[in-house]
């Protein structure tokens, strides 16, 4: 069999719940970024789901490869910088912990994406999409620091602007990430459940 094509027999009981948990927690991203109000019941169980779909997705990828094991260490900073804003945070820090949540968010999903390209011919074209998609929000992060104006289009600047202790009015930038998010969460479910992405057999220890 082809090892592009994947299959129902390759896929472990951790890929299919992965799989499951991440087009569940795509979806709630999705759903919750259209919502103003606070929810943070239901904001907070996401976010947990959203840390068991990673940690399955990752186990699937190689825990012990380095870009999948960084991505879930700043995923999950990305997580516990959420998980403060949904509990609730001083006005005049609540910037700072949203940039930082777009920011870690971004750079998880980016090297995630680069993890992609390391394997068979469908995860590589989902992989070069997911790095462009997140790179480029990243560079206008970093452009933002550097150009007055820059990103504003994106809301770049209210963010930044926030992240010195203004108030955020505009949260176009910090929903955006979370949509990309949302979509990313999608696509890696998607190579989950058909059996692209499969856990690495065990090494055996060895023999004098």
């Amino acid at each position: 069999m082809d090892a592009d094509t994947g299959s129902s027999s390759t896929r472990s009981l951790n890929a299919k719940v992965g799989a499951v948990a991440l087009a569940a927690s795509g979806f709630s991203t999705l759903l919750l970024s259209h919502f103003s109000a606070a929810l943070a019941p239901a904001r907070l169980v996401v976010v947990a789901l959203s840390a068991f779909a990673a940690w399955c997705f990752c186990d699937e990828m190689g825990m012990k490869k380095p870009l999948n094991r960084a991505g879930f260490v700043v995923f999950v900073v990305a997580l516990v910088a959420k998980v403060e804003l949904i509990l609730g945070v001083g006005a005049g820090v609540a910037g700072r912990y949203y940039l930082s949540f777009a920011g870690f968010l971004l750079l998880a999903l980016l090297l995630w994406s680069v993890a992609f390209l390391h394997r068979q011919r469908t995860v590589k074209v989902a992989g070069a999409i997911g790095v462009v998609a997140t790179f480029a929000p990243i560079v206008a992060l970093l452009v933002g620091h550097l150009a007055v104006g820059a990103g504003t289009f994106l809301g770049v600047q209210a963010l930044l602007a926030a992240g010195q202790g203004a108030d955020l009015a505009d949260h176009s930038f910090v929903t955006l990430v979370e949509r990309l998010f949302g979509l990313w969460g999608y696509v890696a479910a998607w190579l989950l459940w058909r059996g692209h992405v499969v856990a690495p057999p065990p090494t055996r220890a060895a023999t004098s």
